[in-house]
């Protein structure tokens, strides 16, 4: 399962246990994981970005080599 199926599902198993006393509570919990897997999907993309990127490789190999 990853992560944005696990963030889906708790999203989903927490609204089943929300009530008007504890509304609040969940609706927090549910904005924090929102957050976090958006900032998860952010840092994915940034870091696939700069390990794939065959132009960002060839030079990072050049500065290294002092080309």
């Amino acid at each position: 399962m990853s992560e944005a199926d696990q963030s889906a599902w708790a999203i989903a198993e927490l609204k089943k246990l929300r009530t008007t006393e504890n509304d609040a509570t969940i609706a927090g919990i549910i904005k924090v994981i929102d957050d976090q897997q958006a900032e998860i999907d952010s840092l994915r993309g940034s870091m696939e970005g700069q390990l794939w990127s065959p132009g960002s490789w060839k030079k990072d190999q050049d500065e290294q080599h002092g080309k």
